[in-house]
């Protein structure tokens, strides 16, 4: 009788261990449970581009992420056809990464698209860039001031190729030298593309005097011999085969463009999903893949996560709103 008794408890208690495991079935499943995307708002061979197959790369590698990761290009207003894809059409898909930069901060202070960083999932800031001019390798400008020269005597001569939309981060960088010289920002001939490849294809086609891409777009093409680079936006110089770069500070122009790069998700996702990219992204930085990712691309280290990477957001929209105004492109 006493064994009858022991039987009927395991069974009940058996019974009970299946049926949670059917109940909680579903939610107990370990993220990401199938196939990741990263967009990269812009068309092959840009910034975006290169940081989304970069990060795609290195998470896959150091098995930080065991599903497989596809990158789509989405380009269009400077990350303003992405954003409103992913708040429109995407809320909650946790399976699911953007890249974002400046350029995006610029198309959200510009008012292009109705929405802030707050309509979306801040994730992580992964590294730093710098912003160049560069010319042709048979360009009459040899140097910063050669450009500037030019430039004082017509603006309209130096038409200047960007990645991004008027008003845009390569826009402003190229603004921000020519307010540094004392001339009048509002005057330049900026001729916007759909990414960092599509602008350097038209200064290496003639197209266009000059071009602001950022030095990780261009590494191949300076170490190729098939651009000038005029000018490094930095501080400070780059080491190794970039290190006979001048900066524009050296030049006597006090311009600096530092240009972080990041990502962020669709509004809405589960919680699980949002600390799952905030630490398999701050595990990536750590390792000796993206370590040889950062020395590649020319990169900085350089890492905020979550909230802490929300309020840099907040502040960063604030701060170009202020330096549009001072540009002249926003009033």
């Amino acid at each position: 009788m006493r064994a009858h008794r022991v039987s009927r408890m395991a069974l009940c208690a058996l019974g009970a261990l299946v049926l949670g495991a059917l109940l909680a079935g579903p939610a107990a499943a370990a993220f990401p449970e199938k196939a990741i995307e990263i967009i990269a708002p812009a068309n092959p061979g840009g910034g975006w581009d290169l940081t989304s197959r970069s990060t795609a790369k290195v998470l896959t590698e150091e098995k930080l992420v065991t599903q497989p990761i596809a990158v789509s290009n989405m380009p269009g207003g400077s990350g303003a056809v992405a954003i409103s894809h992913v708040i429109s059409r995407r809320k909650g898909d946790g399976h699911l990464l953007i890249a974002a930069s400046p350029a995006l901060t610029f198309t959200l202070a510009l008012k292009r698209v109705p929405y802030t960083y707050k309509d979306v999932t801040p994730v992580a800031a992964i590294a730093t860039d710098y912003g160049t001019i560069v010319v042709r390798k048979d360009s009459p400008y040899r140097n910063l001031k050669d450009l500037l020269d030019a430039y004082r005597k017509n603006p309209a001569d130096v038409s200047v190729a960007g990645g991004s939309a008027p008003g845009g981060q390569d826009h402003v960088k190229f603004a921000k030298i020519i307010k540094a010289a004392g001339l009048d920002p509002t005057k330049v001939k900026y001729v916007p593309h759909q990414g960092g490849g599509e602008a350097m294809a038209s200064l290496l086609g003639g197209h266009t005097a000059a071009a602001s891409p950022d030095i990780s777009e261009i590494v191949g093409q300076v170490e190729a011999g098939e651009v000038r680079v005029l000018a490094l936006l930095s501080d400070r110089r780059l080491g190794g085969s970039l290190q006979h770069i001048p900066t524009a500070v050296e030049q006597g122009v006090n311009a600096t463009y530092i240009l972080w790069r990041g990502f962020y998700a669709a509004p809405g996702i589960p919680k699980e999903a949002a600390d799952f990219w905030v630490t398999a992204l701050g595990k990536m930085v750590k390792t000796e893949g993206w370590k040889k990712t950062l020395q590649a691309n020319k990169w900085f280290d350089f890492y905020l996560g979550g909230a802490e990477y929300a309020r840099f957001l907040n502040q960063d929209l604030e701060a170009s709103e202020t330096l549009l105004k001072e540009l002249g492109f926003l009033k």
